[in-house]
């Protein structure tokens, strides 16, 4: 089976690290999986058992087996969800990821390689033009990318070799190289969203709407998407400065900005700084934009006038908790591993025994073991634990394109 002509697979070098491939058993995947087997990659298959239908267990084993035949390690990772749980898409795709994110760290993997194919993109800016998403949305997904959950993909790279290629090319190199694969029945289910904008995808081909128009469209906004990233990268050079995870942002500079670039860093800044799954809505980054002197919470952040500047900073109700919502849990620091606390603080531990857990004005954890309490300062000078911040580094994973 030959290369394809567009993918974008590395070569392999003596001492390169593993790949991680996100490996399903399915057709798309399988196709990938051979290419980098060919290419002579060290391969690692990592299949999850999502656990939430009869007889998934079989279809990983088949998958892994699968996998071993064309030459590469395999690895089932089963996810575990509580009792009777039924979760969201949402949670599933969040579990997937972070299994994934979590085997190829511990394999000493640097990428996770998912085998999204051109029909792929065509049905994402589909989906996200359904649910109201801006321009930038619609520029897709891109070849190169970080590992979208924060810490758990923190250093991670997402690749798509074959993001480039048509579903049915991988189909018919599949068939001529008498590959086997396993069909996934929730192709066939449309209470699915991208079963639903694959069917319409095909209904609309003869219309000039097929994958090629969605795909292309994905094409000619992301350079465009990647110099709004770049733009905001710079506006927040030139107009915030950082103590420690604070940002203190000036709002003269800040204005001087286009709108877009503008929300692109505030949405960053405050993702970043508030410990926030997700960037606020333009709504909402519009009303801070339009008072910026108004203090507020937001996305789990704090913003606050200070001294002529606007000071970004962690909700401390966030941190402790509030109007019964759980706060920040307690985490422990395994001696010697680097953990992220509250997503915007690397902790090492020198020796076992030591937990972080929400310290006074939510801005720094306490630092507990056994029955001694000491501030992250004290902590960090005694060498008990090696401490920075990660807020800038969570920007940097917003803003990447």
């Amino acid at each position: 089976m030959k290369p394809l002509a567009h993918s974008a697979i590395e070569k392999p070098s003596a001492e390169s690290a593993p790949l991680v491939i996100g490996y399903s058993g399915g057709g798309d995947s399988t196709a990938l999986l051979l290419e980098l087997a060919l290419s002579g990659r060290n391969v690692i298959a990592a299949i999850v058992d999502h656990g939430l239908r009869q007889g998934s267990a079989q279809d990983a084993a088949r998958a892994a087996a699968i996998a071993r035949e064309a030459g590469a390690a395999a690895e089932i990772l089963t996810l575990a969800w509580p009792k009777g749980a039924k979760p969201a898409q949402q949670a599933a795709r969040r579990g997937r990821m972070a299994a994934l994110a979590a085997f190829a760290r511990s394999a000493g993997a640097h990428a996770i390689a998912l085998a999204h194919t051109r029909d792929d993109q065509a049905e994402t800016v589909l989906i996200r033009l359904a649910a109201g998403s801006s321009w930038f949305g619609l520029a897709g997904m891109s070849a190169a990318a970080p590992a979208p959950l924060w810490p758990e993909g923190r250093g991670l790279t997402l690749r798509r070799p074959l993001l480039g290629v048509s579903r049915a090319a991988l189909r018919a190199r599949l068939q001529a190289a008498d590959a086997s694969w396993i069909e996934d029945p929730a192709n066939s289910q449309t209470h699915y969203a991208r079963v639903r904008a694959r069917r319409r995808l095909t209904e609309w081909a003869d219309a000039g709407l097929g994958v090629a128009r969605w795909a292309a469209l994905a094409d000619r906004l992301a350079p465009q998407a990647a110099a709004l990233d770049q733009a905001a990268r710079a506006l927040i050079g030139a107009c915030v400065r950082f103590e420690g995870p604070t940002a203190l942002l000036d709002p003269h500079g800040f204005s001087d900005a286009g709108p877009d670039v503008q929300r692109r860093a505030l949405a960053a800044l405050i993702a970043a700084a508030g410990a926030s799954a997700r960037p606020p809505d333009e709504a909402a980054l519009d009303r801070v934009l339009g008072a910026p002197e108004q203090g507020r919470t937001l996305g789990g952040a704090r913003l606050r006038p200070r001294k002529g500047l606007i000071e970004i900073g962690r909700d401390p109700g966030g941190v402790a908790g509030r109007s019964g919502a759980p706060g920040v849990a307690p985490l422990d620091l395994p001696a010697g591993e680097e953990v992220v606390w509250d997503g915007r603080l690397a902790l090492k531990a020198a020796e076992p025994g030591w937990r972080a857990e929400p310290g006074p004005g939510g801005q720094s954890p306490l630092l507990r073991r056994g029955n001694h309490l000491e501030s992250l300062e004290d902590a960090s000078k005694s060498g008990a634990v090696a401490a920075y911040w990660v807020v800038r580094e969570r920007i940097a994973h917003l803003l990447w394109r």
